[in-house]
This record gives structure tokens, C-alpha cells and sequence, in this order.
């Protein structure tokens, strides 16, 4: 993999933010492998190239542990160099706390613009992390869905390296490249792919008859751009399902509106939609199923925080909202790669990740095997929250509550020598730690 982490050292910074984000980078760099290739540049008012693209080393990670804060923030031109020194095919990952308020460009349309261009043009995928309360959510989720990559709201320090670790299970699960969907001569841009990963969309037709979609798209392992031509109904016909998607298609775009609400007004314009919305998913047959039973109640929460700030307008509490919500969109239309950083989402949000991901064609079941387990002392399987289920070859399958901790799939990898290949538990991590224990 290629990828370049471009981060803020503005004055905003300055203390745990910035020692934590230093203490995830650092990590992101450990955890890869010498075939892969790392760059690292770092923005305040000017911008500085830590390491040009090459193999991740010791020396590369505390370079990045001696960062210091500094300025202003240039966002525009810690991004585009990240871009170009990262080549066509990359990843940036980005983290911001702030708003662009120096450099080329720094208005949010601006910037999401060139991170279209850089992903439809080479391939360069842009990932945003927004830390805090005060970044510029429009901005900083709009680069990421142009850009072709994942957002992620940490509004806590201790949710960066959370971002960082599923962002590094991004990175080495990739299997297909830029899909693009093209309907009619309308071309969609549905990013890449992880393996077992399912997205789907449902497009607006007013005649089916002479339709012509096909589905383009790079397979990684080859480097080869491949064009499926799609069969396709000859007739309308009526679908529960498709319904549904259509359903949470809408709820995805509300809550991307929601960079609107700046006053009570606007609040309850958006409260009414989304309570549209709402009322639609209960009337559904398979509104008591778990993922469209996460969405509602989550929308719910949606609509008692406009509630709130209709009746009491604050900036504060507008600002948190508006950046939940562009996190809430980003889950809806990317479920495999959902993220939360509160608490009381993470369980839903869970869900929805896993059942958007096949990780496996048969059930496994939840015990350890004992040549699995052996591959490591029993205190690392503990720290790792991690069940050994079965040795294939040269690969160990792995079971975790969360199967996307890339920083914890890597360590795994190192210790045990074998390649690993995570599922989820799809029981609690208190249930795999009892499980390890009693073995």
C-alpha cells in the first residue's frame, strides 16, 4: 500500500491532541510492512514533508513522535502536497482540529473539488479524521466522500487511534478499486471495496426498457481495469428491499443537509424531514430488524437534538450535531466502514458494519483451537481481545467483537508469524476474554 498521513500541528493542537495523534501515527507506521510505502507530511502555516514516500522504519516513527505544534492551519496545501507525494493509486489519510483559514484554497466546496479530481483523475484517495468540536465538518466530510475515502468524527483524543486502527484495516483490505456504476450515461463513484464487503444503491428510472448499466472497476491483486455489463429488467416490477434502500438513501442524504441547520428555523425544516423519513421506515415490513432498528433510533436521536435546537437555538450544540450527522451520513452509505466515537452509538454502529461485510460463506463457531491459541502466550490473546478459532496453512482466523482494529490484526501478525484473517465474534468481548481464560 501506499499511503500519505497529513496532519495538523496548528496551534490547536498544542497538548493531548497532538501527542496522541504522534502516538497513532507512529503506530499506523509500526504496524505496516516493509513492501509498503509511507509518507508523512505535517501542516501549520507552511507546510513540511516529514518523509517523502518510502519504506516505514523506526526512524520514521520518531520522527513523528518529536512534532511540535505551531501556527495557522493550511489545509489546502498539507492535502495537495500529501497527494502528489503519495502518487497516483494513494490513500492520504488527513487529520484537522480546525478550520483552513490560510493557504490557496479554504473554502469547503474548494477543497472537495480537488479531492474529486484527484481520485477520478489518479486514483488518489482522500480520508479525513475531524478531532474535536471545532474543525469544519462540511469541509472535512465532503473531501472524504469526493475524495473516495472514509470520515471519521473523533470528538474525544482517545478516538483518534481508534480512527487510525480501523483506517489501517482500510488500507490492507482493499480488494476492488474505484468502482463506478454508470446507469443511463450517469456515472456513480462508489469508492473501493473491502473483501466481502456489500454496498448498494438504488437509482431513479423512468423507463427500463433499452437501460444500460455496467459496473467498472480496478481489481487490486491484478492492476487491471475491468467494465461488467449488467443484466438488467426488461419490465418495473416492486421490491421491499429496494424500498428500503431507497428508504436510507434519504435518511443518508437528510443527514448530509444538516450542515444547513445555523438557526431555529432550519432546525425544524430538517426535524420534519427527518421525521418523514422515520414515520416511512416504521411503516416497512422490516422495520423491527436490527440494522433498520439501529438507523431508526438513531434518527430518533437525530430528531431530538433538532428538537432541542428549536426550541433553544444554540451554536455550540448546533456545531456538535451538524458533525454527528455528517458522520451518521458517512455510515449510512458506507456501512462495512461505519465509526462512532460515543458510546452509546458504538453497538449499532457494530451491527451495521457487520452485517454489511461476508467475512465468511459458514458459520464459525465461537471456540478456540488449540494449535491457534499456542501460536501465542495466552496474556497477548487476553490483551489483543482476540479468539484463535483455527490454523488454515499459513493463515490464522480470528475472531474480535470488532474485526476491523487494524493496529491489533497487525501486532497479531508479527507475533504469530501467520497471516490473520479477522471475523467478527459476534459475541462481546467479555464473552472472548471468559473464553480464553477457561481454556
Amino acid at each position: 500500500m501506499q499511503v500519505a498521513l497529513v496532519i495538523d500541528r496548528s496551534g490547536s493542537m498544542g497538548g493531548d491532541k497532538l501527542d496522541i495523534t504522534k502516538a497513532a501515527v507512529a503506530q499506523f507506521i509500526r504496524s505496516l510492512s516493509p513492501d509498503d510505502r509511507i509518507a508523512v507530511v505535517t501542516y501549520d502555516d507552511s507546510v513540511n514533508i516529514v518523509c517523502g514516500l518510502e519504506a516505514p522504519s523506526e526512524a520514521v516513527a520518531r520522527r513523528v513522535e518529536g512534532l511540535e505544534s505551531g501556527g495557522s492551519t493550511d489545509l489546502y496545501g498539507g492535502w495537495v502536497t500529501g497527494a502528489k507525494v503519495v502518487g497516483r493509486g494513494g490513500r492520504v489519510i488527513l487529520l484537522s482540529d480546525g478550520q483552513a483559514n490560510v493557504g490557496r484554497y479554504t473554502e469547503a466546496n474548494e477543497l472537495s473539488r480537488h479531492a474529486k479530481t484527484s481520485y477520478e483523475k489518479y486514483g488518489v484517495t482522500t480520508t479525513t479524521i475531524g478531532v474535536g468540536r471545532d474543525y469544519d465538518e462540511g469541509l472535512m466530510a465532503g473531501m472524504a466522500r469526493t475524495g473516495g475515502g472514509a470520515h471519521y468524527f473523533a470528538h474525544t483524543t482517545a478516538s483518534i487511534t481508534d480512527a487510525f486502527s480501523q483506517e489501517r484495516y482500510s488500507a490492507g483490505s482493499v480488494v476492488l478499486e474505484r468502482l463506478t456504476v454508470r446507469c443511463n450515461g450517469a456515472i456513480e463513484q462508489l469508492g473501493h471495496f473491502w473483501g466481502g464487503e456489500a454496498k448498494k444503491r438504488v437509482f431513479q428510472l423512468n423507463e427500463v426498457r433499452g437501460l444500460e448499466l455496467t459496473v467498472r472497476y480496478t481489481d487490486k491483486a491484478s492492476g487491471q481495469r475491468l467494465t461488467h455489463v449488467v443484466a438488467v429488467p426488461t419490465e418495473f416490477g416492486y421490491s421491499e428491499e429496494a424500498k428500503l434502500e431507497h428508504l436510507l438513501q434519504r435518511a443518508s442524504e437528510a443527514e448530509a443537509e444538516m450542515l444547513s441547520v445555523r438557526d431555529p428555523k432550519s432546525a425544524f425544516v430538517m426535524k420534519e424531514k427527518l421525521r418523514g423519513i422515520v414515520l416511512s421506515m416504521l411503516s416497512h415490513p422490516s422495520s423491527d430488524e436490527p440494522l433498520v432498528a439501529a438507523v431508526i433510533e438513531r434518527l430518533k436521536a437525530s430528531i431530538e437534538r433538532l428538537e432541542n435546537l428549536e426550541r433553544n437555538y444554540d451554536e455550540e450544540d448546533a456545531m456538535m450535531h451538524r458533525k454527528r450527522s455528517m458522520q451518521q451520513s458517512h455510515n449510512l452509505r458506507e456501512r462495512a466502514k461505519s465509526y462512532s466515537s460515543f458510546e452509546d452509538e458504538k453497538i449499532g454502529v457494530l451491527r451495521q458494519a457487520r452485517l454489511s461485510i461476508s467475512t465468511s460463506t459458514t458459520p464459525v463457531p465461537m471456540q478456540f483451537a488449540p494449535e491457534a491459541l499456542a501460536l501465542a502466550p495466552k496474556a497477548d490473546w487476553l490483551r489483543w481481545e482476540a479468539l484463535p478459532i483455527e490454523v488454515v496453512g499459513p493463515t490464522v482466523i480470528v475472531a474480535l467483537e470488532d474485526p476491523r482494529r487494524g493496529f491489533v490484526i497487525a501486532e497479531i501478525e508479527r507475533a504469530t508469524g501467520h497471516r490473520v484473517s479477522p471475523i467478527f465474534a459476534g459475541i462481546s468481548t467479555e464473552e472472548i476474554l471468559e473464553i480464553i481464560n477457561n481454556a
